[in-house]
């Protein structure tokens, strides 16, 4: 049984008064849930997670980013402090802090990187959470709208316990000798070009490289990616099925169907999908114009997105 506390921070006075108990020479666990992601303009960070303790008992705070908050007073324990910050797939989190904020988190512990680093498939936060804490994660408010206001006491222990748990991963990663540095320079290059195809981490590829007959379309294959292939592939075989938000929920390690055949097919079989890396990947599509949303708020492939599709796909899709 966890046991740990939480505080939702949504005034100012409660951001300055958390901002001044922050240890400096402690580690701090961060995380964020976002809204609008599959559209990089219109993305807004909705809540900070904070997860650290406190005379060895575990505080979670819950910041309300929407609140219309200064959060300069977190600037020393996220920027200055020589403390490490955990977190898990910081090419997510650290990155939109600094687009949105411009908080350059620093230095950073990836919990994410550094399980695949030791090898393991299984590398998202439930995964992890599962086979090193003994946790079993509900992330059934993964779908669930973070703009709502008020929260749902459900949305507060959620966006808390993943936060909790990143600590708690972070710690255990320490103690078996794990490191993950992640730099945020390394997180900007990332985000303007991704990894080719045959180069994505425990991802099996399909070919060895893109053929695309039409220079339009090689244009938007550059770059693609197994995960980003194995992601437009679901999307044009079943368009209309998924929102971005079900998607995200659903492609991971539990995904079953046509959506599960697919993405084993070209990542194989076992391997993990994290739900941030799937934000990632389709705000990637969507912004090469090869995936988009509908009326409905379901996602579907542009012409150029099928056909790619279909010039890619392996013979038995």
């Amino acid at each position: 049984m966890l046991d740990y506390s939480i505080e939702l921070i949504s005034d100012q006075h409660e951001l300055s008064a958390l901002a001044a108990r922050l240890d400096p020479d402690a580690p701090l666990a961060l995380d964020i849930e976002t809204i609008n992601w599959w559209d990089r303009k219109a993305e807004r960070v909705a809540l900070i997670q904070l997860a650290f303790r406190h005379g060895g008992q575990v505080r979670a705070a819950v910041i309300d980013a929407l609140a219309g908050l200064d959060l300069d007073p977190l600037r020393p324990a996220f920027e200055l402090s020589s403390a490490p910050k955990a977190i898990h797939n910081a090419a997510y989190d650290a990155v939109r802090l600094s687009n949105h904020y411009r908080i350059h988190v620093s230095p950073i512990h990836d919990t994410m990187l550094a399980a695949r680093r030791n090898g393991e498939r299984r590398y998202s936060l439930q995964a992890q959470a599962q086979a090193h804490l003994g946790l079993q994660l509900n992330k059934a408010e993964q779908r669930g709208d973070w703009s709502r206001r008020p929260m749902t006491r459900s949305q507060l222990n959620y966006a808390a316990l993943d936060a909790v748990c990143t600590l708690m991963l972070y710690e255990d990663q320490i103690a078996r000798g794990l490191t993950a540095s992640y730099q945020m320079r390394e997180a900007a290059q990332a985000q303007q070009t991704s990894l080719p195809l045959g180069d994505a981490p425990h991802a099996t590829p399909v070919i060895e490289r893109l053929v695309v007959a039409d220079d339009a379309l090689a244009s938007l294959a550059a770059g693609l990616n197994a995960q980003g292939l194995a992601l437009l592939g679901v999307i044009a075989q079943l368009p209309g099925r998924y929102s971005p938000e079900r998607l995200a929920a659903s492609s991971g390690s539990e995904r079953v169907g046509i959506a599960g055949w697919i993405i084993d097919r070209l990542l194989g079989a076992g391997t993990d999908l994290d739900a941030d890396t799937i934000k990632l990947e389709v705000a990637e599509l969507c912004e090469r114009g090869l995936v988009r949303l509908t009326t409905e708020h379901r996602l579907e492939a542009t012409d150029s997105g099928g056909r790619l599709w279909h010039q890619l796909k392996p013979g038995e899709l």
